[in-house]
């Protein structure tokens, strides 16, 4: 997949809203430029009376402006019903999950799109197989990082070291999202946290967004930053 094309989000840890993020970008930017999305794994899923998985996060993005460009299976290449660790739910299934195959997936859902969003579970080293971790899937598709880290305590330390690593890989920092995620947290904390990411992140983009809210300037900024390194 062409790394000039899109952009992989990823996150300090699971539930810190990386769908949400994916679909606040991918409305903004797709309000001018052909955007789509992938789901590389989601667990998790419901059943459909049809006997088919639903992914919910592929559901939630796509009910934006991202596009459809592509098969279903090709927007949500691995999709399992326990919610845990991808390498456990692919397990259950009998299925191992190729990061060649979820790379065929994104370039036929990307092709003749302008943006696309490649969407992770969990952080950098969720296992995708005894072998193989979300990192490895970043590495393999040569896309830059969002990174989405959130407001409660611990964030700094998650937040560092994922950087770090993706650093010492060589995957490139497109901009990283403070996510407010509760509306229920001391303020004093997440503003210093805040303010601590945005200074030794410095001069890479960052994002802001608060609980329940976004600011359309602020976001339109951060989107145009992305795409300014297309």
């Amino acid at each position: 997949m062409n790394r000039h094309h899109g952009f992989f989000i990823t996150g300090t840890d699971t539930d810190i809203g990386k769908t949400h993020v994916a679909r606040i970008l991918a409305d903004t930017i797709g309000s001018t430029r052909k955007t789509t999305y992938v789901k590389s794994v989601q667990t998790g899923c419901t059943r459909h009376e049809s006997g088919v998985l639903r992914a919910p996060d592929y559901y939630h993005v796509m009910a934006g402006l991202a596009r459809v460009n592509g098969a279903y299976e090709q927007h949500v290449p691995y999709r399992f019903e326990p919610a845990c660790s991808p390498h456990l739910a692919a397990g259950c299934a009998g299925e191992t999950i190729s990061l060649a195959h979820i790379r065929e997936c994104c370039f036929a859902v990307s092709h003749g799109m302008d943006i696309t969003f490649v969407e992770g579970a969990g952080g950098i080293f969720v296992p995708l197989s005894e072998t193989t971790f979300m990192i490895d899937l970043i590495v393999h598709l040569s896309l830059p990082v969002v990174l989405v880290t959130a407001s409660r305590l611990g964030t700094l330390n998650h937040t560092f070291l994922t950087l770090r690593v993706l650093r010492e890989s060589n995957i490139r920092i497109a901009g990283v999202v403070f996510n407010h995620c509760s509306r229920n947290e001391d303020r004093s904390i997440s503003d210093d946290n805040c303010r601590m990411i945005r200074t030794h992140i410095h001069p890479v983009p960052f994002l802001e967004l608060p609980y329940g809210r976004t600011d359309e300037t602020e976001t339109k900024e951060f989107c145009d930053a992305l795409c300014g390194q297309i």
